[in-house]
């Protein structure tokens, strides 16, 4: 065992272990063992414990009756054995000693919160602690690996210590293990790995490491450290993080973390940016043996012995599968039956995960060569229909009976495009001109910024508005990518809604050019303007991440954006300013006139036949005849 690695995990099982006591005596003062005040009332401060009259009640008989009380109170099982207060460990394995010496450090610190409390408070705490659970497998998990990369680093800690102490470090860690980027932003926010609770704040504006959108112990004074994800990362352009990374450095003198759970390799402008990388190779069977040491209490040869005889390989195994395999109560071979078991689970995913399959979705999770990748995001794409086929329509014919010019031209053709729609107004010039300019610059001759490529759509429901998109693909003979703003609420929490307005873009980008139609636009709301409106963060954010999606900061060259929406009043009006949604044409319900373009559109070839059918024109005298008729005959 290398001895910063040792030392460091000594460090972090403390830490791991001090919260878990904290947590253990905040349910102890719920239970009504203790009672709890802040040092000067503020909930900021540190929490003072003093024994309750209930709990002063449960040690009046001996240790054995009280902590049998204790544990009733608690709803705990009896107190397990191998977690009582003594100070008699003799072995020599180094787990073993830094879970003793995590307990050493909790019981000093428990003589240091409770100095000059009376003797009945220290015995109460004493008991109460002997029901700590077993340390959290992915909480110990997370300490090996972290523990593992620093130990890698060639400066050892002289050298990390003069990088922690400068006033801006900029720390990554590359450890390819699938959820380590949201457990590291956990355990920096409840203080378990630096010794302060921290706030994080996503270089890029979105979700924080965590996934939290709050932190869950609000009380807490914390200190902000801006955080990175490599996964997130992979849909970021070299422009986009090139400048994330220059404000974060440019800004106020707090901590940087990059955190990248991905196999790919390090990016460059992430490797210049940090003052430290620490790296790790992930899971193997020497961790899994040291884990369920430290879990369960298994002899490393024991667990490392077994694993060879499975010929267990751990490569594959996710934090989210420890939890569900270290379990209190779980032998050696149960653990690893289960891991093995969620192991081969995840390479079905693998070949199952493919970019595209045979309804033409696409894959639009992070491009990276990372096995263990996340929840896939799937984008609906309609490719065009053949210009052969359109073509071919443009020069049939079905004339008969007096037919306008436009109604033939509609009825030709069956395929959907923007030439033959009727009562599209502005829309319909504003594809044709896209249509012309299209050519141009694939050829270089004009730029992307001299197009306009961005278009609200609005009107009442069944106008057409994504008819009109469907024909724009088949008219412009590029890929169209639908999506919707409720699909993209529909995770609801924030990371998982941002992660699939990135995707639909991401996947936009891979397919350029083409277009993405958004339904449903109105569904993402306005901006509370700092009034104090219910999750006015959440739409903030969602909002923030929309605009910088649709304002060319992420590379949107070759997309082209159409937003469909029934009240385009209730869109943030940033949305709708130059250079995002800045078109804006209303669609009004049919007139007669449309109505006939719809029809003979639908009728195609039928057109001339229902035409044929159709009545003679009586002559005027033959109606005069008619109406006579009709009055002078009797009603029965």
């Amino acid at each position: 065992m290398d001895p910063i690695a040792d030392r460091i995990t000594r460090h972090l099982l403390r830490r791991i272990r001090r919260l878990a006591v904290l947590d253990l005596y905040a349910h102890a003062t719920g239970a009504g063992l203790l009672n709890s005040r802040h040092i000067e009332d503020e909930k900021t401060h540190s929490t003072i414990w003093s024994i309750s009259a209930k709990g002063m009640a449960m040690l009046a008989g001996d240790r054995t009756s009280a902590r049998r009380l204790v544990a009733s109170a608690l709803k705990y099982g009896p107190a397990r054995e191998n977690d009582k207060e003594d100070d008699d460990h003799t072995t020599a394995d180094p787990w073993s000693e830094a879970v003793a010496e995590a307990g050493k450090s909790t019981r000093m610190e428990a003589a240091s919160t409770t100095k000059g409390y009376d003797r009945e408070t220290q015995l109460m705490l004493g008991v109460v602690r002997e029901f700590l659970p077993a340390p959290d497998s992915v909480h110990a998990a997370m300490a090996l690996l972290v523990a593992r990369s620093v130990g890698a680093h060639h400066a050892g800690l002289t050298g990390l210590r003069e990088v922690l102490q400068r006033p801006h470090p900029v720390l990554m860690f590359k450890i390819p293990v699938s959820g380590f980027e949201r457990q590291l932003g956990l355990m920096l926010e409840n203080s378990l790995i630096a010794p302060f609770w921290a706030s994080l704040k996503d270089i890029a504006g979105g979700a924080a490491l965590s996934a939290h959108y709050r932190e869950s112990r609000s009380e807490k004074l914390r200190r902000k450290i801006i955080t990175a994800s490599g996964r997130a990362s992979t849909s970021v352009s070299d422009t986009t993080l090139r400048r994330q990374l220059s404000n974060a450095l440019l800004g106020e003198a707090v901590p940087v973390v990059i955190a990248d759970e991905t196999s790919a390799v390090v990016r460059p402008h992430f490797s210049a940016a940090a003052d430290i990388v620490f790296e790790c190779a992930g899971f193997d069977q020497a961790l899994i043996a040291d884990l369920l040491k430290i879990c369960c209490g298994v002899p490393r040869r024991e667990s490392l012995d077994r694993m060879k005889a499975m010929a267990f390989d751990p490569t594959d195994i996710c934090l989210d599968d420890l939890a569900l395999a270290v379990k209190p109560g779980r032998g050696l071979e149960a653990i690893l039956e289960t891991l093995v078991a969620l192991a081969a689970a995840h390479g079905e995913d693998e070949g199952a995960d493919d970019d595209s399959d045979k309804t033409g979705r696409w894959n639009g999770s992070a491009k990276s060569s990372d096995k263990r990748k996340t929840k896939s995001i799937s984008v609906d794409i309609i490719q065009p229909e053949s210009s052969a086929h359109n073509k071919a329509t443009d020069t049939a014919t079905g004339k008969a009976g007096e037919v306008s010019d436009a109604l033939t031209r509609v009825s030709v053709g069956r395929t959907l495009r923007v030439e033959i729609l009727a009562g599209y107004g502005e829309a319909r010039g504003w594809a044709l001109d896209l249509k012309a300019d299209l050519p141009l610059w694939r050829e270089g001759a004009i730029g992307w910024d001299e197009m306009s490529t961005k278009m609200l759509l609005s009107g009442p429901p069944g106008t057409g508005k994504t008819t009109y998109a469907r024909a724009l693909c088949n008219t412009l003979e590029i890929p169209l990518i639908v999506s919707s703003v409720a699909s993209w609420l529909e995770p609801g929490y924030l990371g998982d809604v941002l992660k699939r307005m990135s995707a639909v873009f991401e996947a936009a980008r891979e397919h350029s050019p083409c277009i993405v139609f958004i339904d449903e636009m109105d569904a993402i709301g306005s901006r509370g303007g700092g009034e104090g409106k219910r999750h006015d963060e959440y739409w903030t954010s969602v909002i923030a991440r929309l605009l910088e999606l649709l304002d060319g900061a992420m590379k949107t060259e070759g997309v082209i954006v159409v937003g469909a929406t029934n009240l385009p009043q209730k869109i943030d009006p940033a949305l709708l300013r130059s250079g995002r949604l800045e078109k804006h044409v209303m669609i009004p319900p049919p007139d007669v006139q449309t109505l006939a373009g719809i029809l003979a559109h639908h009728l195609g070839s039928d057109l001339a036949a229902v035409l044929a059918t159709a009545p003679a024109h009586p002559a005027p005298q033959q109606e005069a005849s008619a109406r006579d008729v009709t009055a002078n005959t009797p009603i029965n």
